[in-house]
Order: structure tokens, then sequence, then C-alpha cells
């Protein structure tokens, strides 16, 4: 399948499209390491409409699963999304042909991956007629990814755990302004890196975001500077413009601007080799307000 091939041609040769978004860690503590090697960890997570698109048909001929992506970088085997769909189907009789168009930037902490899988099982489920369960799917994608289970419940959270314990929060209607440097962090790398120096006192579970927890920074940060002076620098300077924050273990820098102008002033002014993009926050994922199948609609 051509990587240009326009969305017009996929949606008149049988796909569906549904959309991937990305999210923000409005902050992140890490409490404590599990046996597993995990992290136990509290963050709220915010849907941006920053997002990829996933175009997928239903192969009735065999069981294959064929997935494209726009972004050579992501290898087949490690692509959360082909692992998604080999899931879903495995119990079937039936494959999938599946094309993504990557918008959100892979290592930058934004969840595109996850998102990814998320949206593949979804949509597999929606198109396929398989009928199974929210619960279903939070546990499935749990297996693929600590993040995934957001991404399938579909609202902003406050996460606990690893990230399978979701409880909705209202979060003020926000603009972001994402820097990402030129830079592919990888999650499993900075962990290992991570101390943890004292037993972090657990936040109180709260149900509305709030200028107190604005201040709450991500614990990886100090981790990641450390390790990557680009970052540390970056970090300073779109600090000048508000309370800068990391999303996840990086590389993307973030601030909540006061309006769209000093959005795009900052996007204008900022420094080289880095790409900036102003987003809005979403309460609740594409997915789930209309079925997104884009002209063709499923029943």
């Amino acid at each position: 399948m051509d990587l240009m091939i326009s969305s017009k041609t996929l949606l008149n040769s049988g796909y569906f499209k549904f959309f991937a978004p990305a999210k923000l860690n409005l902050f992140l503590k890490i409490l404590s390491k599990r046996k597993d090697g995990y992290h136990n960890l509290q963050s709220v997570f915010q849907l941006i409409d920053l997002q990829d698109d996933i175009y997928i048909k239903i192969r009735y001929k065999d069981n294959k699963v064929n997935i494209k992506n726009s972004c050579e970088q992501i290898n087949q085997k490690n692509d959360l999304a082909f692992k998604a769909a080999k899931l879903m189907l495995s119990n079937h009789q039936i494959g999938a042909d599946i094309y993504i168009k990557k918008r959100i930037p892979i290592g930058a902490g934004l969840g595109g991956g996850s998102s990814n899988a998320a949206t593949v099982m979804m949509g597999i489920n929606k198109i396929a007629k398989f009928n199974l369960s929210k619960k279903y799917l939070l546990a499935s994608g749990l297996t693929l990814g600590a993040d995934v289970p957001f991404f399938v419940n579909g609202t902003n959270a406050w996460i606990e755990g690893i990230g399978e314990h979701l409880y909705n929060i209202r979060i003020p209607d926000s603009t972001y302004v994402i820097i990402v440097p030129n830079l592919n962090i990888k999650t499993k790398t900075i962990f290992n890196c991570f101390k943890l120096t004292n037993s972090s006192i657990p936040l109180k579970i709260a149900t509305s975001y709030t200028a107190e927890h604005d201040l709450i920074k991500n614990d990886l940060e100090e981790t990641v500077f450390k390790k990557y002076s680009k970052m540390s620098e970056l970090s300073k300077w779109i600090s000048s413009f508000g309370n800068a924050k990391m999303s996840g273990t990086g590389s993307s820098i973030f601030i909540r601007a006061k309006n769209l102008k000093m959005a795009k002033s900052i996007k204008e002014n900022k420094p080289k080799n880095t790409n900036c993009f102003i987003v809005k926050g979403l309460s609740v994922h594409p997915f789930y307000l209309t079925d997104q199948l884009g002209s063709r609609q499923a029943g």
C-alpha cells in the first residue's frame, strides 16, 4: 500500500477511518517500584486533539494482519497497533488491513503507540461486530501496555497503579503548546535510571483538576534532564512563558497557554531542531462521540 495514498481513496476502497488522540501527563508522581519491575504512580492524563489517522479494513478471505505505518521508524515487531490487531483477531478466522498516518511524534511521552493500539482494538471490535464489552477491552489492553486502558476508557483520568486504575476527572478547557526536540526517549531507559529517594506521599484522588495540581511536577524530569542536556535547555527556554512540564518520560515539554496569541508567538520563536504543536484539550475520545467512521458508518 502506497504510504501517500489519500484518505478518500482508502475510504472508497472499503477502509473505515478512526482517530487516535495523544495525551499529556499534567503531572506525574512515582510512588514505589513493584516486584515485577513496574512502578506505582499517580498522574492526570489529558486527551488532546493532536491525533493519528487509522484506517482499518477487515479481511474475510484469510486471517492475515497487514499493517503499514507512515512513520518508517516504527518496526512491525514492536508496533503496539499490530499486536493489538493480532490480539483482537486471534480467535477469529478473519484478518485486517491497517494503515496508520502518524502525526503524534514517537518517543515523546504523548502516548501515540498506546493510543494507536487502543483505537485498533475499538475499531476492529466495532466494524467486525464482535460486541466485546469495554471491560474486556480494558483488561486486554493492559496486556499490551500500561497506558492502553486509558485510551480505551476514553475520558480524562486520574491514574493510579501502573496505569490500570482510572478515575474520571474534570479538567478546564485549555490550549497547550508542546515543544518536541529531535530526541526519541525510551520509557524503559528512563525508568531504569530513575532512583526513588524517599517514599513519596500519595496525593488524594481528585474529581477536578485545580491550580494546586498545576504546581505538581513530573518526578522523572530530573532523571531525563541529567541524561539529555537538550531537554534541560528546552525546559528553561519554555519556562519563560509559563509553568513548563515534561509529559511522560519525554521528550515533549509543554505549557498551558494563556491565549492563542501567546501560543502562536511561542511557535514562531521555537528553538531550532524542534517541532511545536498548538493543541486543545479534549474531554472525550473522538471514538465515543461519533464512532468516527468517517463517510462509512458501521451499524
